[in-house]
């Protein structure tokens, strides 16, 4: 949780659109997402996710993939 502090903090001084609290949460929730899905932890050599027991198979594009799969869960 630090870390993600951490690069949240350094992100929000260069980035426009942090004024408004709708672009800001969605930059936080794309940051969360990211850190617990798809970045790689280097401590514990995968994600938190996967840490956690969630299995999702995200292959090479792990992003793309993430998308597909969320989008076929909200129709």
């Amino acid at each position: 949780m630090e870390r993600l502090n951490g690069v949240f903090r350094d992100r929000e001084k260069v980035m426009r659109g942090m004024d408004h609290k709708d672009s800001a949460q969605k930059l936080i929730d794309a940051y969360r997402i990211h850190y617990n899905f798809i970045r790689e932890h280097g401590s514990i050599k995968e994600t938190p996710a996967e840490k956690a027991g969630i299995k999702l198979d995200l292959g090479e594009n792990k992003i793309e993939t993430l998308i597909k799969l969320a989008s076929k869960r909200s129709r």
